[in-house]
C-alpha cells in the first residue's frame, strides 16, 4: 500500500504518531507528529478509519458513546507456510480427538496449514518433523490421505478473538474492516467483511458527493453491522467445532452429530456454502424482514 501511494504521488510517512480530533465537527482532523516532534494537521469532510484492529480511530470515539463486544477463545492456531505441492484439490477442515486442523492451498508450490494449539504455544520449540507428524495425525482417516510435505519456512501462533465496535460511525468518522470488527479465521470472513464495508460506504459517499444526500451515510453503521453480526455468528459457529480444554466425550460426539446434520442435509449444506462465500448485496434497510 505504501508503494502504491508513492507511485501515485501520495504523501506516505513513517515513524509518526497520530490522533483523531473533532469527530463530530464539520471537518474532523488528524494531527500527526514525526520523530523530531514536528506536527501536521489534516482536515477532511469525512474521515474513514481503516487503520486495523490496533488503530486510533475507534478509540477516538468516546467510551460513553462506544460499546466494545468481544470474546476470546481458549485455543489458537499453529500456522505454517511450506514449500510443497497441494495435498488436496480443495480445503480440508479436519475434526479429530486431537483437535482441529485446516489444510489450505496457496499455489502449486506454497501451502498454508494450521492445527489447533494452546494460545501460549511457542512455535520455535517445534521441529518440522513434529509439525508434520501432528498435522498428519489430525487428518488421518479412512480415506488414507497423506500430506505432501516440504520445507517449512514460516511458523506462527494465531490467537482467536471476536470483536465488534458499535457504532461504526460517529460524527463524520466511519470505521471499516478490522478497525470496526475482527473475526476468527475459521469462517474466512475477515477480508469478506472489509470489502462489504467499503462497498456500502462507497455507495453512501457517492450519494452524498453527487446528490448531497446523507441518508446512506446516516444508515451506514446499521447497514454494515447487520452483515457483521451475521458473519460473527457464522464464524463463531465454525469455531465451535474445535475441542475446548474442558470438553469431554459427550461434546466430541455432539460435534460429530452436528457435522453429520450439516453434510447430510441439502439445506444445511446450502447454508454453509452461502455463509462461507458471502451473502449477496441487499438494498433493504437494516432490520427489515
Amino acid at each position: 500500500m505504501a508503494d502504491a501511494g508513492d507511485r501515485n504521488g501520495g504523501d506516505v510517512r513513517f515513524g509518526t504518531t497520530a490522533m483523531v480530533d473533532r469527530l463530530t465537527a464539520d471537518r474532523p482532523t488528524i494531527v500527526t507528529a514525526d520523530a523530531g516532534g514536528a506536527t501536521s494537521t489534516i482536515e477532511a469532510e469525512v474521515l474513514i478509519g481503516t487503520d486495523g484492529s490496533g488503530g486510533i480511530c475507534k478509540r477516538a470515539i468516546p467510551q460513553t458513546e462506544r460499546r466494545d463486544f468481544f470474546v476470546e477463545y481458549p485455543f489458537a492456531w499453529f500456522g505454517i507456510l511450506c514449500e510443497a505441492p497441494p495435498s488436496a484439490p480443495e480445503l480440508i477442515y479436519a475434526h479429530s480427538e486431537r483437535g482441529f486442523a485446516l489444510i489450505s492451498q496457496r499455489n502449486d508450490h506454497i501451502q498454508r496449514m494450521y492445527f489447533q494449539c494452546d494460545p501460549d504455544q511457542d512455535p520455535s520449540r517445534w521441529s518440522d518433523e513434529q509439525i508434520w507428524d501432528e498435522l498428519q495425525r489430525r487428518i488421518d482417516g479412512p480415506d488414507g490421505l497423506q500430506l505432501q510435505q516440504g520445507p517449512i519456512f514460516d511458523k506462527t501462533v494465531l490467537r482467536f478473538l471476536s470483536y465488534v465496535c458499535e457504532p461504526m460511525r460517529y460524527g463524520n468518522v466511519f470505521l471499516a474492516g478490522d478497525a470496526g470488527h475482527t473475526v476468527p479465521p475459521t469462517g474466512a470472513k475477515g477480508l469478506n467483511l472489509a470489502l462489504a464495508d467499503v462497498r456500502v460506504l462507497s455507495e453512501a459517499l457517492i450519494s452524498w458527493a453527487s446528490a448531497g444526500s446523507r441518508e446512506l451515510l446516516d444508515r451506514y453503521s446499521a447497514t454494515a453491522l447487520e452483515r457483521v453480526w451475521r458473519s460473527q455468528n457464522f464464524s463463531y459457529w465454525m469455531t465451535s467445532f474445535h475441542r475446548r480444554p474442558d470438553s469431554g466425550a459427550f461434546e466430541h460426539k455432539r460435534q460429530l452429530g452436528e457435522l453429520d446434520a450439516v453434510v447430510s442435509s441439502r439445506h444445511g449444506s446450502a447454508y454453509l456454502a452461502e455463509a462461507y462465500t458471502g451473502w449477496p448485496a441487499t438494498t433493504r434497510e437494516p432490520g427489515d424482514r
